[in-house]
C-alpha cells in the first residue's frame, strides 16, 4: 500500500493505482483535468511525511519560484493538516523528519552543478513535454541513489519530444507510464466540464489536445490543422508506398550547411502526391548529402526524377569553392538538379496549404518531418501580442521550409494518354515518370 493511503488516508483515482508501486521511472500524461499534478503532489507530500526524503521539483525553465509547483504542494500540506510537520520557506519546504523539497529549472544546470542532486531520492519533472534531451540526459544518471525515482507529468505536444520518446516510443524497461484524462478523474469539477464542452463545440482540434491528451496543434501553427485533417482522413499511415507505375522520385530540400538540412521524397500520383520519406540532419556538407541521398535511393530501388534546391543553393560559401547547386549537378547530372523559384514566404506558405490537401504520407518514414510540419509556426511578437507573418526559425522551420519549397513546383501527376504510337507512348511514359506531367500531346519527330 502507498504512503498516500497508509499515512494520509487520501483517496486515489483508480487510473493512478499502478503508479503507487515502486518504479525507477513513473510517468503520467494526458489532457487537462486528469489530476496528474495533484496526484504527484499528494504522493510527494505523503512520501516526505512517511520517511526522510530529499526531492527536487523540476521544470525545464524556472525563472522564479512562482513558476514551480511549490504553491500546489503548500495547498496539499494544508489539505492534509500537515502545517505542524512542514515548514515552508521562500525556496524550499522542510519536514520535521529531515525531509527536503527544493525547486529548480534544468537550464540552470550543467555537467558540474547538477552533481548537487546526486543524493536526492525523488526528481519530479512537471510540464515534462518541454524538457530538452540535454536536460533529460543530465538528470537520469544524476538521480542515482539506491531506490531513487524520477517522476514526470505532462500534456503531450509532439511525438518527438524527448519525454515522449523515453516513456512512449522507446519505453525504458523500468518505466511505468499512464495516459490519464478527465474521464479518469472522479472529482472532475463542473466548471472544467463546462470549459471542455465549449472547446469541443467550438474548436475540436484544440479540445483533442487540451482535454483528451492528443498531440497538440501549436499556437500560430502554419500547417498544424491541415496535418490533423489528414490524420483523421487516414492518409497518414504505414501503407503509403512507392508505386512502380507512378513517377520517379523527386526531392525537395531546405539545405543549409552547419545548420540542419531537410529532405522530402515525393512521388507524383494521379490526383496528388505521396510523401515517402523524410530525412533531416545537421553538420553535413553538400558532398555528404549527395552520397547519403544516393545511398537511400539505391537501397529503396527508387528511380530519381529531379532534385529541387532552394534559390540560395547557388550562393558560394567559405567552406567550399563550389556552390551546393554545382556540387549536386556534378553528382546527379545538370538536368536532374533545379532551383526552386524564389517567391515570397506568404506565397510559399499558400502553396503548401494548397498542395497538402492532396498529399498522403508514410507515417513511419516521415515521422520526424510530420512532427516538424505540425510544429512549424509563425513568430510571436510579445509586445503586440500577435503572431507575425514570418515563420519562427527553430527546429521545425527546416522540415517546413523543405516541404513548402517542394509544394511550389509540384503539380498533380496526370497519367499519359495512350496514342497507339508505341514510340510516342514510351517517350510520354518516360517523360511523365521523370515528373514532366502529361506529354501525350507532344509529337515524336
Amino acid at each position: 500500500m502507498s504512503n498516500l493511503q497508509d499515512r494520509l488516508k487520501a483517496p486515489v483515482a483508480r487510473a493512478f493505482v499502478p503508479l503507487l508501486q515502486p518504479a525507477r521511472y513513473k510517468g503520467a500524461f494526458g489532457g487537462r483535468g486528469g489530476a496528474k499534478s495533484h496526484f504527484f503532489a499528494e504522493m510527494l507530500i505523503g512520501r516526505c511525511y512517511a520517511e526522510k526524503t530529499r526531492a527536487v521539483c523540476i521544470r525545464e525553465v524556472q525563472l522564479t519560484i512562482k513558476d514551480s509547483v511549490k504553491q500546489l504542494l503548500v495547498d496539499k500540506i494544508a489539505k492534509f493538516n500537515l502545517g505542524w510537520f512542514y515548514t515552508v520557506y521562500d525556496t524550499e519546504i522542510r519536514g520535521l523528519n529531515g525531509s527536503l523539497i527544493i525547486f529548480r529549472g534544468m537550464q540552470s544546470y550543467n555537467a558540474d552543478s547538477i552533481k548537487s542532486l546526486e543524493g536526492f531520492d525523488i526528481a519530479w519533472i512537471e510540464e515534462a513535454q518541454t524538457l530538452s534531451q540535454v536536460s533529460l540526459d543530465l538528470l537520469r544518471p544524476t538521480i542515482r541513489k539506491l531506490g531513487s525515482e524520477i517522476w514526470a507529468s505532462w500534456n503531450p505536444r509532439h511525438r518527438t519530444d524527448p519525454i515522449d520518446v523515453f516513456f512512449r516510443k522507446k519505453p525504458h524497461p523500468e518505466a511505468i507510464s499512464l495516459m490519464v484524462n478527465w474521464r479518469d478523474n472522479p472529482w472532475f469539477p463542473e466548471v472544467l466540464r463546462k470549459e471542455m464542452a465549449h472547446d469541443k463545440a467550438t474548436d475540436p482540434d484544440k479540445a483533442e489536445h487540451v482535454w483528451d491528451g492528443g498531440y497538440g496543434i501549436q499556437a500560430g501553427a502554419i500547417l498544424g490543422r491541415w496535418i490533423s485533417k489528414l490524420e483523421k482522413k487516414g492518409v497518414i499511415n504505414s501503407d503509403v508506398k512507392f508505386d512502380p507505375q507512378g513517377s520517379a522520385i523527386e526531392l525537395s530540400s531546405d539545405i543549409g550547411f552547419r545548420d540542419t538540412a531537410s529532405w522530402w521524397f515525393w512521388q507524383r500520383k494521379i490526383g496528388g502526391f505521396s510523401l515517402l520519406k523524410y530525412e533531416g540532419e545537421s553538420g553535413m556538407e553538400a558532398a555528404d548529402w549527395t552520397q547519403y541521398l544516393n545511398d537511400i535511393l539505391k537501397a529503396e530501388g527508387w528511380p530519381l526524377g529531379k532534385i529541387w534546391l532552394p534559390a540560395d543553393a547557388k550562393a558560394k560559401t567559405f567552406a567550399s569553392k563550389h556552390t551546393a547547386l554545382e556540387q549536386f549537378r556534378k553528382a546527379f547530372g545538370p538536368g536532374q538538379v533545379n532551383l526552386v523559384p524564389k517567391v515570397s514566404i506568404a506565397d510559399r506558405i499558400n502553396a503548401a496549404r494548397a498542395v497538402i490537401t492532396r498529399c498522403e504520407f508514410n507515417e513511419d518514414a516521415c515521422e520526424k518531418g510530420l512532427d516538424g510540419l505540425k510544429a512549424w509556426s509563425f513568430e510571436f511578437n510579445p509586445d503586440l501580442q500577435v503572431f507575425t507573418k514570418e515563420p519562427r526559425h527553430d527546429w521545425a522551420s527546416h522540415p517546413g521550409d523543405g516541404y513548402s519549397y517542394g509544394c511550389q513546383i509540384m503539380q498533380p501527376y496526370v497519367k499519359p494518354k495512350v496514342s497507339g504510337n508505341k514510340q510516342q507512348d514510351r517517350w510520354a511514359q518516360a517523360f511523365a515518370k521523370a515528373g514532366g506531367g502529361d506529354a501525350s500531346k507532344w509529337k515524336v519527330t
